[in-house]
């Protein structure tokens, strides 16, 4: 194997670590507890957008099993910092192309980034309710 080679076969693990990277430590990540029809816990990490006294999550992916699983049982709890919120989860398609603006304000040049490995188009934003 040549040097070149080498290099192009690199490249997609370099890809794959930079978006990694970019979802992980870009801004603020949460983590989404969800519960599963078995009632195992889950945790997702989630970029979140406060606007007003709204806060919003989403996933780029309708068929993601963490969507799927607040579907189903929308009692969630978010981890923001050290302090975890106990929430009622609510899909709001309609919702998708204000809440992928709000994302692409909040996180900049990551965003827009990922926006040109993911497509926004299908993306389910998703409304936290804070309970109690």
């Amino acid at each position: 194997m040549t040097i070149s080679t080498a290099k192009f076969l690199m490249l997609p693990l370099l890809v794959l670590g930079a978006l990694y990277g970019i979802r992980n430590f870009s801004g603020e990540v949460a983590t989404l507890y969800t519960t599963d029809p078995e009632g195992q816990t889950h945790t997702t990490r989630v970029w979140v957008v406060d606007h007003g006294h709204e806060l919003w999550i989403r996933s780029l992916d309708p068929t993601s099993p963490w969507l799927d699983n607040l579907i189903r049982q929308p009692d969630v709890q978010l981890r923001r910092g050290e302090s975890i919120t106990d929430y009622r989860a609510t899909p709001h398609t309609e919702r998708r192309t204000r809440v992928n603006a709000l994302m692409a304000e909040h996180y900049g040049w990551a965003e827009w980034l990922l926006s040109r490995f993911e497509d926004r188009d299908q993306a389910v934003p998703v409304y936290l309710d804070p309970v109690g």
